[in-house]
C-alpha cells in the first residue's frame, strides 16, 4: 500500500488551545460586580493581616496597576491565592479570589510560575473542583487549566482531577457545560503528557464526545470544539492506531466534514485526518477508504478555501488516498472492510468468482478472516453488518466445509441459527441461506 506521499515529519506540533467561554464570562463578569471584605477573614483559620491588606489592596486596583503590584513579589501573592484556596470557607470570597486569580494567571507568566512552584496548591484546587457551588467548580477549572498549560510537565494528580470533572460536564444535559468540557478537555490536551491520562481512560472520557458529535447538537463551536479533543490525541502514536478502532471516529467525523458549513470545522477535521494517515497509515488509510473517504477527499480538495494549510493537506490527503486506492486489489478492499467492523452489501460479497478465488486466503494464519467474520457476528448490533457477515460466512463454508469446526467452537454456528428469528428480515434470511449451508456441509 503506498503511504510514501506524508511523513511523520510533516505533522507538527499543536498550538495551545484558547481556553475561552462565554457562560463561564458571564459568571465571572457577575462575581466582580460585588465587593469583598478580605479584612474580615482574618484569623487562626484565615488569612494574616498583611495577607488580607495586600489582597484587599491589589483587588480595588486596575488590571494594569494590578500586574505592576504583581510583578514586584510574585510568590508573595502566589502564598496568598493559596491560602485562601486552603483555609476560607466561605462561598461568595473564593468566588471572588477564583475570578481575580483566573484574570491574572494568563496576564503574568512570573505569577503564574510562582503558583506552579507551590506544590500544596493541588490539593485544595483539587477539591474545589468538588464544590456544591457551580461558579466554584467551573472556576476552579480555569484556574487548574491555566496553570495545567502554562508548563510542561503538570502534576498528574490535578492533571487527572481536571480530565474527570471535564468527564462530569460532558455528560451533563446543559450544553453551555458540554461545551465547557469539550474546551477543557481541549486546552489540558494540549499538553502533550496529559494525552496519556486522557487515553488510559478513553472508555470513560469518549462516549460522551462522540454522543456529541452523533447527534449535531449544541451549535458549531461545541461540535469545533469535540473534534479538536480528536485531534489533539492524534498526535500520539497508541491512539493514532487505535481512535478508529475504539471510537469509530473516521465515519463520525467523515460525516460532519460533509455537511460542515464553517472551514474551521473542515480544518481540524482534515487535520485529524492527516493525522491519522501519516502517523498510523495501515490502520487509518484502509478505514478511510471503506467509508468512502476519498471521493469526499478529493472533492474537498477542488474547492477553494481561505486556509492554504487546509487546501494544501487536502491535496495531500487525496492523493495519498488515491494511490492507495490504486494499489488495492479487490481482496484488499474486502479485507479493510471486515477488519473496520462495517461490512456493506458492495458487490464481492454475491460475486461466486471472488470466492472460488481468494477462499483459500480465510483458511490462513489459523482461520484468521474466518474468526474476524465470526467475531463480527458475536459482536455487531447492526442489521446490514449482521446480514452481510452471515452471507459471507455462508460462502466460505461452501467452498471449505471443514471452517465448521472453527465455527462450532466460537459458537458462531449457534448464534447464527438463532439470528433465524432476527426481527430485521435480511438478516433472517441471511442466516437461514448460511444455517442451510451448515445442515449441508456437515457430512461433506
Amino acid at each position: 500500500m503506498a503511504t510514501a506521499t506524508i511523513t511523520t515529519e510533516q505533522v507538527p506540533s499543536p498550538a495551545s488551545v484558547i481556553f475561552s467561554n462565554g457562560y463561564l464570562d458571564e459568571i465571572v463578569e457577575n462575581i466582580c460586580s460585588r465587593s469583598v471584605t478580605w479584612s474580615s477573614h482574618v484569623g487562626a483559620d484565615g488569612l494574616t493581616d498583611e495577607q488580607a491588606t495586600t489582597i484587599a489592596y491589589i483587588d480595588k486596583l486596575s488590571k494594569r496597576s494590578k500586574l505592576d503590584a504583581l510583578s514586584k513579589d510574585p510568590s508573595l501573592y502566589a502564598n496568598i491565592f493559596c491560602t485562601i484556596f486552603t483555609r476560607i470557607t466561605r462561598t461568595d470570597v473564593l468566588q471572588s479570589a477564583l475570578a481575580l486569580a483566573a484574570d491574572l494567571i494568563p496576564a503574568d507568566k512570573t505569577f503564574t510560575a510562582a503558583l506552579n512552584s507551590l506544590p500544596q496548591i493541588c490539593e485544595p484546587l483539587g477539591k474545589l473542583l468538588d464544590s456544591e457551588d457551580e461558579a466554584i467548580r467551573l472556576l476552579a477549572a480555569k484556574v487548574v487549566i491555566l496553570l495545567v498549560i502554562a508548563t510542561d510537565k503538570p502534576p498528574v494528580s490535578i492533571v487527572q482531577k481536571m480530565l474527570d470533572c471535564s468527564c462530569k460536564l460532558s455528560t451533563c444535559d446543559d450544553y453551555k457545560l458540554k461545551d465547557l468540557a469539550a474546551q477543557s478537555y481541549g486546552a489540558v490536551l494540549s499538553v502533550k503528557c496529559t494525552r496519556a491520562l486522557f487515553w488510559a481512560k478513553i472508555t470513560t472520557y469518549g462516549p460522551p464526545l462522540l454522543e456529541i458529535l452523533r447527534s449535531g447538537k449544541g451549535g458549531l463551536q461545541l461540535q469545533y470544539y469535540t473534534v479538536l479533543v480528536f485531534w489533539l490525541l492524534s498526535f500520539e502514536l497508541e491512539p493514532a492506531e487505535e481512535l478508529n478502532k475504539r471510537c469509530d471516529i473516521i465515519p463520525i467525523v467523515l460525516d460532519i466534514m460533509k455537511i460542515a458549513i464553517k472551514e474551521k470545522i473542515i480544518r481540524v477535521s482534515v487535520s485529524l485526518f492527516y493525522n491519522l494517515v501519516t502517523i498510523a497509515p495501515e490502520e487509518n488509510i484502509p478505514a478511510l477508504l471503506v467509508v468512502s473517504g476519498l471521493p469526499v477527499i478529493k472533492s474537498m480538495a477542488q474547492r477553494k478555501w481561505t486556509d492554504a494549510e487546509l487546501e494544501s493537506d487536502l491535496v495531500t490527503l487525496s492523493t495519498t488516498l488515491q494511490e492507495a486506492h490504486d494499489s488495492m486489489s479487490t481482496f484488499d478492499e474486502y479485507v479493510s472492510e471486515l477488519t473496520s467492523g462495517r461490512l456493506r452489501w458492495s458487490p464481492v460479497h454475491k460475486s461466486i468468482d471472488f470466492w472460488k478465488r481468494n477462499v483459500e486466503q480465510f483458511k490462513e494464519d489459523n482461520w484468521k478472516l474466518l474468526k474476524e467474520l465470526a467475531k463480527v457476528i458475536s459482536t455487531s448490533s447492526d442489521n446490514t453488518v449482521l446480514a452481510v457477515a452471515s452471507n459471507d460466512i455462508g460462502q466460505v463454508i461452501t467452498e471449505l466445509p471443514e471452517g465448521l469446526k472453527v465455527l462450532q467452537q466460537m459458537g458462531t454456528k449457534t448464534k447464527i441459527m438463532e439470528m433465524m428469528g432476527h426481527p430485521d428480515p435480511d438478516v433472517k434470511y441471511q442466516a437461514l441461506k448460511a444455517t442451510q449451508v451448515f445442515v449441508a456441509r456437515a457430512f461433506a
